[in-house]
């Protein structure tokens, strides 16, 4: 990534499921500090010593499943994994500051991430759902509305990668 770069290729360099460890041995093995790191991030899984180290190290975050993964479901179904996935939209403290600001839970909940400084990638295909998407910034969620939602981290990941057989076997898992 470093010779793209030096090419004019790319103007910078980006890491996605990487964990404190592993960023800090590219950070003292490389020329060029990454400069975004891209992870799982929503209200069941916040990261805050993760994120806290990217904030220390000039790495900006980008959430990835702010919404969980409708799609995670059937790629674990194809793969034989059953798995139960929590349904972001419908947790009722979302559904709550939803209705106060007449907005939807997936706008709370892309909010929620903004508000705290991280960048977002939900993923849609529908057009009126990206629309709704961008639609977050005439509204600001308040410290206790914040700290509900930060209250319901569970360290639980959507996106598990158990769709891969024998990925946990995998030295650097769980990613």
């Amino acid at each position: 990534m470093e010779g793209l770069v030096a090419k004019g290729l790319a103007k910078s360099i980006g890491i996605s499921n990487f964990k404190e460890q592993q960023i800090e041995r590219i950070r003292q093995n490389c020329t060029i500090q990454p400069a975004v790191l891209q992870i799982e991030y929503h209200i069941y899984l916040q990261q805050p010593h993760l994120i806290e180290y990217c904030k220390s190290a000039n790495i900006a975050v980008t959430a990835y499943s702010p919404l969980g993964s409708k799609g995670v479901s059937g790629l674990n179904k194809m793969a034989g994994v059953e798995r139960e996935l929590p349904d972001l939209l419908d947790v009722p403290v979302v559904k709550e500051i939803a209705q106060k600001y007449n907005k939807s839970e997936a706008q709370v909940l892309l909010r929620w991430i903004v508000q705290k400084g991280i960048a977002v990638i939900p993923k849609s295909t529908n057009a009126k759902r990206m629309r709704e998407n961008k639609d977050i910034f005439d509204f600001k969620l308040d410290v206790d509305e914040v700290e509900q939602l930060n209250s319901l981290d569970a360290n639980v990941r959507v996106v598990n990668f158990s769709f891969f057989r024998g990925v946990e076997k995998h030295p650097e898992f769980p990613f």
